[in-house]
């Protein structure tokens, strides 16, 4: 599974009716925090909270409003022009139409609301509802015929406000609160309250007093029901916007906050029936300093999920609850790099829980993510209510410029970065998967929130971006994706086959990779990447090469180069970058394409046309500008081939395999290969025997690293590779 994900960006089938979601993602943002979540449809996820897409922190506001598609892909995200210098959005109502609704505060503090089109666009923006003084909080739920209602605390009573879909206001309705032995105001026990629309058409309202938490139910005439008292299971308790959920059965999960005499935080959840009636309550506390709050949905499995707003161990915790005692069953967590200093740990504060169509369910909230102020964040879980071992800013091994693949461009990250040092990695393997990595921040950033996202390019997590890093970026390459298309460019500097003639002869033949010529030299490069097909018969395609020699792009010393075959398809893909932050120029021959063509043992054939091209080539300055390539293909004739038996025993061997400090040989026949070539898994050549005259004595191979090599025996009329490991 892949997470495609920078921290300002985030992440089915469709049926008339309803939205399957299967595949987790993340979604974070510049901002402070999300105050709501709605799920459309169509799949997409609607956010509202205080936030922002300008990298200067300019249009950071509290009436910001996002929309992310199924896959976590934001659509759009944008502060809509309502006519008021101070909006606040509480609440977002998605219709059927793809936009949605949304319910806010005015900058003089009354609740207003206003309507966004599947694209973003301001529709309308209702008069602003009342006069009654300051609306505290407050939410606002959409019920099945379209009417809004938006309930809160104005000054000293509950209001509640009936809107019309359009904007307009119907009525007005007020509760009294109920003080008990004194009015005794808290914004903690009154201020903060639920609103949830039911499925009959009405809406339960949630809210508390100086003792109790409580919920009134009203039907589609706004009529009471039944209202409920539940007294506190804590020294003192308050609920939240987002606190009271549905269940399948009819009732109600009501979630809140709690503390114990001595100030200690908990989270707190009852279940109540359809008539109001108290299941059980229970407190859940696992340990973390700040542990308030708990907000809580009905799984697709019957079970109940729980998170509280925990702070802890650079993660997130939620927990599995049985659904006929509130018990804990379970535990789910959320691996985050999460901020230092006084929120060191913190991790993601969950402030809302949606349950999705597939049985899983959508949290959001803020994070305080490493040295980064909060940030507004949105998770879907898989189906089952799990979430990947990484969500945000994973490293995938061998994609060093996070474009999510692993190509020849990654190469260019590499040498760009060369010798760069940061933090390293707790997951030092390079499989292709997600790993958890800290962020590599820039020292000289003009803004305090800006890093560096260097921990891409260091694809093995050492720490420290060299030649090693290129060995996930050829391990992976291609692995989980189809080579790109071609794409060639046209311009200036052309990129072609040099060979000294037109003919392959049977055996190994080594073609010159010229880059520039006579006419045209290339003014600037610092790196090239390409992949070469090949279109004819009898060609062993295993043993396609691209081998780069000293040239004018750079020394070995100076570059870092990586070729890679793949024989189901004829291809192979080069790449080569220089590493000492300096462009070169020059024309001339970059490197060799090596080519055997193998004898038919099946009798003698004709002469057979060969025809090499470029595809994807692309080649950068050291600032990551593209120079323009002209690619040209070459059409070859092959040699014909002959009764001669082509020789498919291997005529040597390697022992003892694995190697230890010195390699020595075996043959089969009396014929000694012409040179032997020993090369790593980027194809760079390690150690070499050329003009072979005796190999009784071996080939000393202990001043190279442990790992597997490829030795290759140019015996030349034709090639034999082996694979060895060194001790």
């Amino acid at each position: 599974m892949q997470l495609k994900s920078t921290l300002l960006t985030g992440l089915l089938a469709i049926s008339t009716a309803v939205t399957v979601q299967a595949q987790s993602w993340g979604y974070t943002n510049l901002g402070y925090f999300c105050m709501d979540i709605a799920l459309a449809d169509d799949g997409s996820t609607w956010v509202v909270g205080y936030g922002g897409d300008d990298p200067d922190w300019m249009d950071v506001s509290p009436n910001y409003v996002a929309k992310i598609d199924a896959d976590g892909n934001k659509l759009f995200g944008l502060t809509p022009d309502v006519g008021m210098p101070y909006a606040y959005g509480y609440s977002v109502m998605p219709g059927t139409d793809g936009g949605a609704t949304v319910y806010g505060t005015s900058d003089m503090g009354l609740p207003f609301t206003y309507k966004l089109d599947a694209d973003g666009t301001v529709e309308w923006v209702s008069d602003e509802y009342g006069s009654e003084g300051y609306f505290y909080g407050g939410s606002a739920v959409c019920l099945n015929d379209g009417r809004i209602i938006i309930a809160g605390l104005t000054n000293f009573e509950h209001t509640l406000y009936e809107v019309a879909a359009d904007g307009a206001l119907l009525n007005t309705y007020t509760i009294a609160p109920d003080t008990g032995l004194a009015w005794g105001w808290s914004y903690f026990e009154y201020k903060e309250c639920g609103l949830l629309a039911t499925a009959d058409g009405g809406f339960a309202y949630a809210t508390g007093n100086a003792g109790n938490k409580i919920v009134y139910k009203y039907d589609s005439d706004i009529d009471i029901e039944w209202s409920g008292y539940y007294p506190w299971d804590n020294a003192w308790e308050y609920g939240f916007e987002n606190g009271i959920k549905p269940l399948s059965t009819g009732g109600y999960l009501l979630a809140g906050s709690g503390a114990d005499a001595l100030g200690n935080y908990n989270g707190t959840l009852r279940r109540i029936d359809a008539d109001g009636n108290l299941l059980w309550v229970n407190n859940y506390f696992h340990g973390a300093y700040g542990e308030e709050g708990a907000w809580a949905t009905e799984l697709g499995d019957g079970n109940y999920v729980i998170w509280t707003q925990n702070s802890g161990d650079q993660s997130t915790h939620g927990w599995i609850v049985d659904p006929a005692t509130g018990v804990e069953t379970g535990e789910l967590f959320i691996p985050v790099m999460s901020a230092e200093g006084y929120y060191a740990g913190t991790g993601i504060e969950v402030h809302d829980v949606e349950a999705s169509a597939d049985g899983g369910y959508t949290i959001a909230g803020r994070m305080y993510l490493e040295n980064v102020d909060q940030r507004v964040v949105v998770l879907k879980s898989n189906a089952d209510g799990t979430f990947p071992d990484c969500i945000f800013d994973c490293v995938w091994p061998g994609d060093a410029n996070n474009d999510g693949y692993a190509t020849g461009d990654d190469l260019f990250e590499i040498g760009i970065n060369y010798g760069a040092t940061g933090n390293t990695r707790d997951d030092m393997s390079i499989d292709w998967s997600p790993k958890l990595s800290g962020m590599w921040y820039e020292e000289d950033t003009l803004y305090w929130y800006v890093w560096n996202d260097l921990k891409f390019t260091d694809c093995n997590g050492s720490g420290e971006i060299n030649d090693d890093d290129t060995t996930a970026v050829v391990n992976n390459l291609g692995l989980d994706h189809p080579l790109h298309p071609a794409r060639m460019g046209v311009g200036d500097a052309p990129l072609y086959f040099a060979p000294a003639s037109d003919y392959l002869s049977i055996g190994l033949n080594e073609i010159p990779i010229m880059l520039g010529d006579e006419f045209t030299s290339v003014d600037e490069i610092y790196g090239l990447t390409f992949t070469i097909n090949v279109d004819g018969e009898n060609i062993d395609a295993s043993k396609l090469k691209v081998v780069w020699d000293d040239s004018w792009i750079g020394s070995a010393g100076e570059t870092l180069a990586f070729n890679k075959t793949f024989g189901d398809t004829k291809q192979v893909v080069g790449g080569i970058v220089r590493k000492t932050r300096t462009n070169t120029s020059g024309s001339g021959q970059i490197g060799t394409l090596q080519i055997v063509v193998v004898d038919n043992i099946s009798g003698k054939t004709e002469a057979s046309e060969v025809e090499l091209s470029f595809s994807y080539s692309k080649a950068v300055l050291l600032n990551r500008d593209e120079l323009a390539l002209a690619a040209e293909s070459k059409t070859m004739t092959a040699e014909e081939g002959s009764t001669v038996e082509n020789t498919t025993e291997a005529p040597v061997m390697v022992y003892p395999n694995p190697v230890g400090d010195v390699m020595y040989f075996t043959f089969n026949n009396q014929q000694l290969p012409q040179s032997i070539t020993m090369v790593d898994v980027t194809g760079r050549v390690v150690a070499e025997l050329l003009n072979i005259q005796d190999l009784t004595q071996g080939m000393d191979v202990s001043n190279l690293p442990a790992g597997n090599y490829l030795v290759q025996y140019n015996f030349g009329t034709y090639m034999h590779t082996e694979k060895v490991t060194k001790q």
